[in-house]
């Protein structure tokens, strides 16, 4: 097999309509073939920019994003360690593979065949002719923003791949697209996730987590432990079957959380002791029924509940005979497998003790930070940070994620701070961190002492709002009030930030006087800061003409009013103690009466005349 490179030759996109004419052009029926060699180069991010629903997809494992929190190890186990202890004929992680790449099972395999080498080994099925039955026990991807596969089935068999010589994250292996959602920003590419149940966002107690809190690898390193999941793994075709809902068995393990099994005398690493939970459990199963809803809206029926413990076999028979089987028969069952590679491995421990952190401040705010110990195997899945001081001496620890090594703390009061750290992973909590060396968050300057300065902007016009702006004061200070002078009336009461500023939009009064005036801003009654102002006068309103006289023109602001032929505007006369009574009209009354009088005479010495005619 040719080495692996990340360059890309050309794109490697089996069509189902490619697959189709493949199958039409071939028997059901299939001789054993040697594998044809599987692309030289995998595909890259902007291919897969490309790729339909249905095409099959090169890559690398590595580069494939979980979609999940955690796996259960001892399913992992149970497949690594029938990888390399195991007593089949052939490979069963030779045929794993073969199965999850669309090639059915392993058909024959050279001596110390290894999984990464596809030359050493041959599958039932031949590259493109895969049946429908192949196709569907592939292994699935979505393509998400910037052309990033995620992985939606498979998690434990690719991470068996990882943890097993002779594969690792280098194995390149083909996968199923079940949806290209790359044209999707982020936010809105995993709300369709789960939208469709595409992702388990949840940890191993049940509790919700974000995207950015998946891993970004498969590995189980990278993965947290849910025992739970491994359980329910082994009571496969004991309690239920398995079938087509997406992490069905995470659901079942949101039922085993609240189900009443007590898994407090469950000991992990005994064969015995795990068979024994596992049958309580797959008794639980199928009592619980087929028509009872679950957990997350699904009935057991739609869960693959059995009406029947182990399939209606006897203790000694089915599927529970064959998990029961200790290392030394022939055929081991699961659980014998996951304990005997279970106890090649290292202990796993709790994270080892954090060194002391360091914590620095900034006005009243105190910032802890520490550096990740050893994980003692299992990820770091949180800290624990305790922030002691003169406010709160049994202050509650802060809980942070394992991928975070510092953390905020506001509005402290003065006094001397200490912190300490504590790692948690999925096998238990560290030691204590020893103390950080202490700091002092400072007593603030008196707020009366400190004197900043003041800027408004806006039109100060009674009734109007401006905006004004402090800076230079004491810090952190709630209760200055700000007010406008002569007569004192309270504009607003401001606080001001870790600078000393605030930013306050206060209201002028609508009686407030045109004139000269001041702004200022106190400290129990004290003036720390003022700034000078004119008020202009209030616009006014279209006034209401006096009796006897013309309406003035309506007056648009900025513009001139013009006074109308005869009219006196109303304040003409501001300056006269007697009020106006339309005298000021007498001259245009005259001329109207004499005009009436003159026409009516006409008109009469016009009729004389008529009348003698």
């Amino acid at each position: 097999m040719q080495p692996l490179t990340r360059a890309r030759i050309r794109p490697r996109l089996l069509t189902a309509t490619g697959i189709a004419a493949a199958l039409i052009a071939a028997p059901l029926a299939l001789p054993t073939m040697a594998n044809a060699e599987p692309a030289p180069v995998l595909t890259s991010p902007s291919d897969l920019l490309a790729a339909k629903t249905g095409d099959l997809v090169d890559l690398r494992i590595g580069d494939i994003r979980p979609t999940q929190p955690s796996v259960g190890f001892d399913e992992v186990y149970y497949k690594v360690g029938r990888y390399t202890m195991g007593k089949d004929a052939l490979n069963k992680g030779l045929g794993d593979w073969c199965e999850a790449n669309g090639q059915g099972d392993v058909a024959s395999a050279q001596p110390g065949a290894t999984i990464d080498n596809a030359a050493s080994f041959t599958c039932t099925i031949p590259l493109g002719q895969e049946t429908a039955d192949s196709l569907a026990a592939m292994k699935t991807v979505v393509i998400g923003p910037g052309g990033l596969p995620y992985l939606t089935d498979g998690h434990h068999t690719l991470t068996s791949f990882a943890e097993t010589p002779g594969a690792g994250l280098n194995t390149p292996l083909r996968l199923r697209v079940m949806g290209n959602l790359s044209n999707l920003s982020e936010t809105d590419f995993w709300t369709q996730m789960q939208a469709n149940g595409w992702t388990w966002l949840k940890d191993v107690s049940g509790k919700a987590i974000t995207p950015q809190q998946l891993p970004k690898s498969v590995g189980l390193k990278n993965f947290q432990d849910d025992p739970a999941r491994s359980l329910l793994y082994f009571t496969r075709d004991i309690g239920y079957t398995a079938g087509t809902i997406p992490f069905q068995e995470f659901i079942w393990g949101d039922w085993l959380r609240t189900s009443g099994v007590d898994l407090s005398g469950w000991n992990p690493t005994s064969a015995e002791s795990t068979l024994a939970i596992v049958k309580t459990i797959s008794e639980a199963q199928v009592a619980a029924g087929q028509d009872t809803v679950i957990a997350g809206g699904y009935t057991g029926k739609q869960l693959g509940t059995l009406k029947k413990w182990n399939d209606g076999k006897a203790v000694d028979k089915g599927e529970f005979a064959k998990l029961s089987k200790p290392f030394s028969d022939d055929k081991p069952g699961k659980i014998a497998y996951a304990m005997a590679y279970k106890a090649t491995l290292p202990v796993l421990t709790a994270p080892a003790t954090p060194a002391a952190p360091s914590v620095t401040t900034s006005g009243t705010t105190a910032t802890i930070s520490w550096q990740a110990p050893a994980d003692g195997g299992s990820p770091i899945t949180g800290y624990r940070v305790q922030l002691s001081g003169d406010d709160q001496p049994a202050r509650a620890p802060i809980e942070v994620a394992g991928t975070q090594l510092s953390v905020t703390v506001p509005n402290l009061i003065p006094g001397t701070y200490t912190a300490t750290v504590t790692a948690v992973n999925a096998i238990g909590a560290s030691v204590t961190s020893p103390v950080s060396a202490a700091v002092t968050i400072a007593q603030p300057a008196n707020p009366g002492d400190v004197h900043g300065t003041l800027a408004i902007s806006g039109e100060l016009r009674p009734g109007s709002t401006v905006k004004v702006s402090g800076t230079g004061f004491a810090p952190n200070v709630e209760g200055f009030a700000l007010e406008l002078h002569s007569a004192p009336v309270r504009l607003a009461t401001v606080t001001t930030d870790a600078n000393g500023a605030f930013a306050e939009s206060v209201t002028i009064p609508a009686d407030a006087p045109a004139g000269a005036h001041r702004i200022v801003v106190l400290w129990n009654g004290a003036e720390v800061s003022g700034s000078d102002v004119t008020v202009q006068p209030a616009v006014d309103a279209t006034p209401t003409p006096d009796p006897g006289t013309t309406a003035p023109a309506t007056q648009t602001p900025g513009s001139s009013a013009t006074a109308q032929p005869g009219a006196t505007h109303p304040a003409a006369n501001a300056g006269s103690s007697l009020p106006q009574t339309g005298a000021g009209d007498l001259p245009t009354a005259t001329l109207l009466i004499a005009l009436l009088l003159g026409t009516g005479a006409l008109a009469a010495g016009i009729a004389r005349k008529r009348a003698a005619q």
